[in-house]
């Protein structure tokens, strides 16, 4: 098993990039909420996601995700990842200004920093102390943001709009996605039964498929994702504990 599962898959909730704007006046975004995820594969929990969500003032906010693998897991891979986005809160959803990730734990430690400079519309991209530049367009976001965007979106879509498009920075590249809305469905997880409306996303750079259920009764939140790709490298996360939400849209 490849180390990098346990990152690919929680990345399942980072799929997404922002239609960021240059208006000022905040929406009504969430309040703090904080989100567990179990990692799951044929039957068995490998590992924990967790999401965490503040406002440090009204048109602010501050998001990390961590992702640990558990004892089992542990045998192939002992990596732990936390990823954070600082940025502001606007009308069009959530802008980015500092994105911050740092794997440690393993063989493969990594820190990378990115800081969006919105006036130059470009971003600096820090890796091992050598940073670079790369040019952005006015919607793109870092990917740890990236869940809190669609659950604006999915709330302000106009019925029958069954597609989305987002452009994300990841990796030196700016990325652009293609997310199709489907049917609504009941969705058992441990946090509880919602019912959900269902996202698909292609991987343009792979067979890579990968669903997301996300219930209205809490903001259009991902309450599970899964993971489909070629050689049985298929995983879930499910909801496991949910605070701070009150399903209010």
């Amino acid at each position: 098993m490849r180390g990098a599962w346990l990152c690919a898959m929680a990345l399942g909730l980072l799929l997404l990039a922002a239609n960021a704007a240059t208006l000022a006046t905040p929406v009504e975004a969430p309040p703090a909420f904080s989100a567990r995820y179990d990692v799951r594969k044929a039957g068995l929990t490998l590992g924990h996601a967790e999401l965490r969500f503040r406002r440090p003032a009204q048109d602010r906010y501050l998001y990390r995700l961590s992702v640990q693998p558990n004892r089992l897991a542990g045998l192939f891979y002992s990596s732990s990842v936390r990823e954070m986005s600082i940025g502001h809160i606007q009308a069009d959803g959530f802008r980015p200004d500092v994105y911050r990730y740092t794997r440690s734990g393993g063989n493969d430690d990594r820190r990378a920093e990115l800081r969006f400079d919105w006036e130059a519309m470009r971003v600096v991209n820090d890796v091992a102390d050598r940073p670079w530049r790369m040019a952005i367009t006015p919607d793109t976001i870092d990917r740890v943001i990236s869940p809190l965007q669609l659950m604006h979106d999915l709330a302000e879509r106009d019925d029958g709009d069954d597609t989305l498009v987002y452009r994300i920075a990841d990796g030196g590249q700016l990325k652009t996605y293609e997310l199709r809305i489907g049917d609504t469905t009941q969705v058992d997880t441990p946090a509880g039964r919602f019912e959900a409306l269902t996202v698909h996303r292609s991987d343009p750079d792979s067979d890579r498929v990968t669903t997301l259920w996300v219930a209205p009764a809490l903001r259009y939140l991902a309450v599970q994702v899964e993971q489909r790709e070629a050689g049985d490298r298929n995983f879930r996360m499910v909801l496991s504990r949910l605070n701070g939400l009150d399903g209010r849209r």
